[in-house]
């Protein structure tokens, strides 16, 4: 969505994900329209972000369907109060929303070094401290998941209404 934001970081951990590079997906044949806007927790990317929404909201954004927010960490600790109000602003228009929580490994590394976590993946069986370029952390696990599930829904939700047109 916007440089440093994390889409490509978080493309190629969720396998499911891609990147759009920054355009508005669903205009080629077999594209989903499913569109996670991602923001990294600063006032910048945070108005990149609400700017992207407010033109989806208008009609701009094509065949595509906003889903939800990932919001990335700009940096470890606390989130300034500041950020987190704006984060909930924005996030009103986008409907499900993610955190990503800061991992300073994942900074080190071209992203191609980061390990991938795949629908259907078994989940930890209890929060343990894991080596995140090891192993997908629990968070991003469960971000992919969720994501999955809403798309299923999405796709459930318009082969019912597929079925029901005469």
């Amino acid at each position: 969505m916007h440089g440093g934001a994390g889409a490509t970081t978080l493309a190629h951990v969720l396998a499911p994900a891609a990147d759009s590079s920054r355009r508005w997906p669903g205009v080629f044949e077999r594209e989903s329209p499913f569109v996670v806007l991602v923001a990294r927790e600063t006032i910048a990317g945070l108005t990149r972000a609400h700017d992207l929404l407010r033109q989806h909201h208008f009609g701009f954004g094509g065949p595509s369907e906003v889903i939800g927010l990932v919001t990335v960490a700009a940096r470890p600790g606390r989130i300034p109060p500041e950020i987190r109000r704006y984060r909930e602003v924005v996030g009103s228009l986008a409907g499900p929303m993610w955190q990503v929580p800061w991992y300073e490994e994942w900074t080190l590394v071209e992203p191609e070094q980061l390990p991938t976590w795949s629908p259907g993946d078994p989940m930890p069986e209890k929060k343990r401290k894991i080596d995140p370029l090891e192993e997908v952390p629990l968070e991003v696990r469960e971000l992919g998941t969720d994501i999955v599930a809403v798309v299923r829904e999405k796709l459930d939700a318009s082969s019912s209404f597929d079925e029901e047109e005469p």
